[in-house]
């Protein structure tokens, strides 16, 4: 994260306007937990929010650049600032799944130790969800009996992943999601076109910087192909090992999410509810059931990034199962 461009969305404005204000009263408290509902990566967010409180002279949610904080901020060299995230692993070559004990023993000496300028020290746990319940355990005294004129600033993707003794000894702060509005006019200001941007947008249940991702990857025309070859697959005009080959020149994230979308929608089919939980008819409650338990398992079985399984197999298996579950509905 060294080279991550400090930076933030509109719609994230609130969160450092609060805690601006709370610093400017001398109110900040000694540990903060800040939770998005966008899978998307907020790198460039944590780092600004730290740089922003560290500022000698914020104008209004502007950091100035020129003083000592933000010059060694933006270098990477500010010693009163402490961040613990995800690292490479030199064994695996891969980023390791958790954020390890000896990461947050060695932040904790550090939080302890005497600033080396004055101003506060920041401490920040980003993903914090990352952390492994040793890693929690070893951070739960720092929280209890916090150091002089420190910020630990814990950011997540899933706050329910955050044992409850760690989020009771923080203030909650939650990053809204944008109005549609608000949505739409940031992705024009990207470039996308009013004609595509709501489609992509839908897409991306309302996270703009998700729907650019995707627009990115033509995700649409991904979309269509595939419900073309996956109706060929049904009538069994198509295999599902040829049907899984045209998926695999996409990226993981994005067969995963075309996946889920998929089994989303014969779930509400089978549920006798569309996707705007409208009633309709054909309830099926066996196969929405069987629906269900396929789009956990799927849920599992194509996060090959953890589990060490081989993507085509997993996906030629899921696809299996769906087409034996569509079969039975029609039987």
């Amino acid at each position: 994260m060294d080279d991550v461009k400090p930076q933030y969305l509109p719609w994230q404005a609130d969160i450092l306007q609060r805690a601006l204000s709370l610093q400017q009263l001398q109110h900040l408290p000694h540990a903060v937990l800040i939770d998005t509902s966008s899978e998307q990566d907020i790198s460039g967010f944590a780092r600004y929010l730290s740089m922003l409180l560290l500022c000698d002279n914020p104008s209004d949610l502007s950091v100035c650049g020129v003083c000592e904080a933000c010059r060694m901020m933006q270098a990477g060299t500010y010693a009163d600032f402490n961040l613990v995230t995800l690292e490479h692993n030199e064994k695996t070559k891969k980023i390791n799944k958790n954020i390890n004990i000896e990461q947050i023993r060695k932040l904790i000496h550090e939080v302890y130790l005497t600033r080396q300028y004055d101003r506060m020290k920041i401490a920040l746990i980003y993903p914090a969800e990352a952390m492994n319940q040793s890693s929690a355990n070893a951070l739960l005294k720092t929280l209890e009996e916090p150091a002089a004129r420190v910020l630990i600033m814990l950011i997540t993707h899933n706050r329910g992943r955050i044992p409850v003794t760690l989020r009771s000894r923080c203030q909650s702060w939650s990053i809204n999601p944008p109005l549609q509005e608000q949505a739409l006019n940031w992705l024009y200001e990207q470039g996308v076109e009013a004609a595509t941007a709501a489609s992509y947008l839908q897409f991306a249940g309302g996270d703009p910087v998700l729907a650019l991702e995707l627009k990115q990857n033509d995700y649409a025309s991904l979309v269509a192909q595939f419900k073309s070859r996956f109706s060929q697959f049904l009538r069994g005009e198509l295999s599902v090992t040829d049907l899984c080959r045209g998926l695999l020149a996409s990226e993981t994230s994005i067969i995963r999410r075309l996946i889920n979308m998929t089994l989303n929608a014969y779930c509400y089919q089978s549920s006798g509810v569309d996707a705007d939980a409208g009633s309709r008819p054909g309830a099926d409650r066996h196969s929405a059931q069987a629906l269900l338990d396929l789009r956990l398992r799927a849920q599992y079985q194509l996060r090959v990034e953890e589990n060490n399984l081989d993507l085509q197999l997993q996906l030629e298996d899921v696809l299996i199962s769906l087409k034996l579950i569509l079969s039975r509905r029609l039987i």
